[in-house]
């Protein structure tokens, strides 16, 4: 008999300039605000997560809006 493969996934951390980080499921992409060990959505295993700086592109465009 085969092994059966492991359902897994990571979080994608999105973090942001004026409000809360949030998480994306990298599998079904759903978003929530807190990490937990399985997606509430998909129910895959978490493993470590990665990281989305997207505050540098908000911050970008409060640059461009203030032509600093």
């Amino acid at each position: 008999m085969g092994r059966q493969k492991e359902n897994k996934a990571s979080w994608i951390e999105h973090a942001h300039l004026f409000r809360s980080d949030t998480y994306e499921c990298s599998h079904c992409h759903s978003k929530y605000k807190t990490r937990t060990k399985i997606c509430p959505n998909c129910k895959f295993l978490m493993t470590d997560g990665k990281y989305d700086p997207q505050w540098i592109d908000e911050l970008e465009m409060f640059d461009a809006i203030f032509d600093d």
